[in-house]
């Protein structure tokens, strides 16, 4: 406990079980769901443990992983911003394959020889909420704006269900982004470039990005006036859930266009995570029950 207190900048951390997971990422003790959600569950199944968070610098980052690795104690849990991709990095080969394209992982677990593993239930969930808020999208056309962890992994699951090649476009403003875009065969746009699209034939806008969260709560993607460019069909979903109602989603109520925030993605792979980690796959549906009422 004192090596990994000089590795967690929240120093009052107290693990009050012999196992335990957590989420590790730059503050999420600052209003992180995760550990609500999984300390319920745990509670719900009578299993000692608990879900903490890990607050931990870009500088520590790699030092906490190998701590964590070494720790038999360590079971698994999340990930969270901004350390998605860098995660993905540092377990070189311990990805599982669906992972491996996307570039970025949210859950760490324990394989059958107990090293630590990376995979990623963003996609899964995000793709599961939409469908279960507006059906299949299925030959839709699709705008996704912001492509890092998350966004790579939302990206992949809406690129394999709509099925056409270019019916995907992905707004970023990184080489990375453009050569990501490349390698699940979606078009790219530099946000710059945003007024040169045609906005009118999208039919699902997503928002990826951190504009609405936390210090940015006051900005959008997509300004007031290039709203009007979106058919009214259009469908409208933002992946933030804190807070429920982001700008982005307060001007697509005025345009009367259907939204969705991330408050039911964010629920469902945290479920998908805890099955994950506590090898509890087969209790999705019991587990996502009495998360929700967390």
């Amino acid at each position: 406990m004192n090596k990994l207190k000089t590795l967690i900048s929240n120093k009052d951390l107290i693990i009050k079980t012999k196992k335990y997971t957590s989420i590790i990422g730059l503050s999420p003790s600052k209003g992180a769901r995760s550990p609500k959600l999984w300390n319920r569950a745990y509670k719900k199944y009578g299993i000692k443990n608990e879900m903490v968070p890990f607050d931990v610098t870009s500088k520590n980052l790699s030092k906490l992983v190998k701590f964590l690795n070494k720790d038999s104690n360590f079971i698994g849990g999340c990930i969270t911003v901004p350390y998605k991709e860098k995660i993905f990095k540092l377990l070189k080969n311990n990805i599982t394959k669906a992972s491996k394209k996307i570039g970025a992982v949210n859950c760490l677990f324990r394989d059958k020889k107990g090293r630590l593993v990376g995979t990623n239930t963003d996609g899964e969930a995000a793709i599961a909420s939409f469908k279960k808020k507006f059906g299949n999208v299925k030959n839709e056309k699709i705008l996704l704006m912001g492509v890092g962890g998350a966004g790579k992994a939302v990206a992949s699951y809406f690129s394999s269900e709509i099925g056409k090649k270019n019916n995907l476009t992905i707004l970023g403003r990184s080489k990375n982004s453009k050569a990501f875009s490349q390698k699940i065969k979606a078009n790219w746009s530099n946000f710059r470039e945003l007024k040169k699209l045609n906005l009118e034939k999208f039919e699902i806008i997503i928002n990826c990005t951190s504009l609405g969260f936390g210090k940015k709560k006051n900005n959008s993607p997509i300004e007031n006036k290039k709203f009007k460019l979106f058919s009214r069909k259009a469908k409208i979903f933002d992946i933030i859930y804190d807070p429920k109602k982001t700008k982005f989603l307060k001007i697509a109520e005025k345009c009367k266009l259907k939204s969705l925030n991330g408050l039911d993605m964010n629920l469902r792979q945290a479920v998908l995570a805890f099955g994950y980690v506590n090898n509890k796959l087969k209790t999705n549906s019991k587990t996502l029950k009495f998360m929700r009422t967390a």
